[in-house]
């Protein structure tokens, strides 16, 4: 008896196949199956040491530039910065290679630095210079170079760039701007229900960065942290309260349910109001990434919000300005609405429906 295996090409021009599909139908799926072949990627200890080496191929250059003299001055440093800039994307967008890939990555990275640098070199105010300049290169390079790492990295990088100019200027009022922006930046995108794949890098971006810049305020009250950087939490906590309370109407919103007055649903109610106006705002962050994370499936999410929850319990037992009777409510509070939390948590995660109507 004959056991060899058919191939495609004999499949699709086995009668019974052709009555099934059209002839235009089986060229397409020749040609993909063909497209498949050709892209079938490296394997990863390939595409490491390749990428390795694009890293160490573009670390080359900077001394090249240094050495000729054309990065002596901040104007040198900023055209070369452009130069790289716009050389990575030209490369990105040309070539899927592992090591092209890797190499205008590592270009990318230069070129933002060089720029960075160069522009506080031309003033005294050197932040704000960085500041502005690092902006602009992201607003540039995001939509035109399509990685996914430099898109998550770079507003990380904003992210800090403005918290220390907030310190600097000693305008520490802004910070509760910053985090109104990663909150709405970040809710509005993870909810957005066909939010486009390039936006994605930017919404984890703000979600990681959201409960960063809360975690250092909540360091700078505490004593194994002395700095200047002193400024009340309070309006935080309103803001991302609200935020959280609007949350949990919309995921309920979303599974169908009408059933607001519940006693559970009442009691997350209250207890979320009330971490609002008594807790450290960086509780209320954690939560949310938590309720979302499994409300869709999504395991960055959740993985965050394991990461963050502990360390702001930890901070803001240690913070200074709190006695211990007061941290103890504040402490029985987090975890009643925690318990709320999963509450809710248990009644969405039977709805595998949000996670399609969310993508």
């Amino acid at each position: 008896m004959n056991q060899d295996t058919a191939t495609i090409s004999q499949l699709l021009e086995h009668p019974s196949v052709q009555g099934l599909v059209s002839p235009e139908e089986a060229t397409k799926i020749a040609d993909h199956l063909s497209k498949t072949e050709k892209d079938e990627k490296d394997p990863m200890y390939i595409r490491i040491l390749i990428g390795i080496g694009a890293w160490f191929a573009a670390a080359f250059l900077l001394p090249f530039f240094v050495i000729s003299g054309i990065i002596d001055s901040g104007g040198g440093s900023i055209i070369c910065g452009a130069f790289l800039l716009a050389i990575s994307c030209i490369i990105a967008r040309s070539s899927k290679g592992t090591f092209l890939e890797q190499l205008a990555l590592a270009l990318a990275f230069a070129g933002n630095t060089l720029a960075v640098t160069g522009a506080a070199t031309t003033t005294s105010d050197e932040l704000t210079a960085a500041l502005l300049m690092h902006t602009a290169v992201c607003a540039v390079m995001y939509p035109l170079y399509p990685s996914t790492t430099y898109r998550f990295l770079a507003p990380i990088g904003l992210a800090i760039m403005t918290t220390l100019w907030i310190i600097e200027q000693k305008v520490f009022g802004l910070i509760h701007v910053v985090i109104a922006a990663e909150m709405l930046l970040a809710g509005l995108l993870l909810l957005w229900k066909r939010c486009p794949s390039r936006l994605m890098p930017l919404a984890y971006a703000s979600a990681t960065t959201l409960p960063a810049t809360l975690l250092f305020m909540n360091l700078t009250q505490v004593h194994l942290w002395r700095t200047n950087f002193s400024e009340p939490l309070w309006p935080s906590s309103l803001l991302l309260s609200g935020g959280l309370l609007y949350l949990l109407y919309l995921l309920l919103h979303l599974a169908g349910s009408k059933r607001f007055t519940e006693p559970w649903m009442m009691l997350a109610l209250v207890v979320t109001v009330l971490l609002g106006i008594f807790t450290t705002p960086g509780i209320l962050v954690a939560i949310a990434l938590l309720v979302t994370g499994y409300a869709f499936g999504d395991r960055i999410l959740t993985g965050l919000a394991y990461l963050f929850l502990p360390c702001f319990l930890i901070v803001f037992y240690y913070a200074l300005h709190i006695d211990l009777a007061y941290k103890s409510y504040v402490v029985a509070g987090s975890g009643l609405l925690l318990l709320a939390v999963r509450w809710i948590v248990q009644y969405l995660q039977p709805q595998p429906h949000l996670k399609e109507e969310q993508r």
